[in-house]
């Protein structure tokens, strides 16, 4: 294996946990906790025991032929709709196509060079994207209210949340980018499922109804934060760390497109 090409188990589930801040902050803050909790549960449910699998499997990546070329129709859209979604990352970028088109290039670059690459940007950004969602949410509790926490939406939600959470797991398609000593992780899976309800809480109890299921309202949220009641603008970084989160979940498809024909050409050599 190529040295581009190998990653830790540490690095490959920050690029998932990275990525994750998409489904979580742009959809899961939005749905009621009674429905983001069986949602975000099965989910990481769901990852955990295809990860167990795997990881006994040998963490075998895609077939070849016909169902390879479906996965890297699927990976394909993916990537497109993490680049769609970071557009949103700045209200001045929403549903502009030339702005996911940047973000769809840079981690296309990223994605190019190996999966050592966005892998290792990931082990840096988590920490970064992690600092600032969880400083929202933090600072943000003095103003919850729980008489808003009353149960609203419907079972769809839990479904929609469900597919959301899935989305990160396109990292399980690098598990044979990993050392022979290393196993896929499962961490991510139950920590994104932690802040998928921990957004949900903070969010719905702070804003009211209406407002806690528009499409921004996480950062609606981050515009009534302070800290000491001098440092503002939480919404600013949001938005950068919106952006990053979309980077890494882009990358995360287009390094499993890579490796998807990768195993393609391979068959075809045969």
């Amino acid at each position: 294996m190529r040295r581009r090409d190998r990653i830790s188990s540490r690095q490959l589930g920050a690029l998932a946990l990275t990525g994750a801040g998409i489904p979580v902050f742009r959809l899961c803050c939005r749905v009621s906790w009674v429905w983001v909790l069986p949602g975000a549960g099965g989910a990481a449910l769901l990852l955990s025991l295809l990860t167990r699998r795997l990881n006994r499997r040998g963490r075998e990546t895609p077939g070849r032929g016909g169902p390879s070329l479906f996965w890297a129709l699927l990976f394909f859209a993916a990537a497109l709709l993490a680049a769609w979604e970071s557009s949103f990352a700045f209200p001045e970028t929403g549903g502009n196509w030339l702005a996911a088109l940047l973000v769809l290039v840079l981690a296309w670059a990223a994605a190019g060079i190996g999966p050592a690459s966005p892998a290792r940007c990931a082990g840096i950004l988590l920490w970064v994207t992690g600092g600032l969602y969880g400083s929202v949410l933090l600072f943000s509790l003095p103003q919850l209210r729980w008489e808003r926490l009353a149960p609203s939406g419907s079972p769809t939600d839990a479904l929609a949340v469900l597919i959301a959470l899935l989305l990160p797991g396109a990292a399980l398609s690098l598990g044979d980018c990993l050392g022979e000593d290393q196993s896929l992780p499962q961490w991510p899976w139950w920590t994104q499922a932690a802040g998928a309800l921990a957004a949900s809480l903070v969010t719905g109890g702070i804003l009211s109804a209406p407002l806690a299921r528009e499409p921004e309202a996480f950062r609606t949220l981050a515009r009534g934060v302070s800290v000491l009641g001098v440092i503002r603008r939480f919404e600013a970084l949001v938005n950068g760390a919106l952006l990053m989160s979309g980077f890494s979940l882009c990358s995360l498809y287009l390094t499993g497109l890579e490796k998807i024909f990768e195993k393609m050409k391979k068959g075809v050599d045969k």
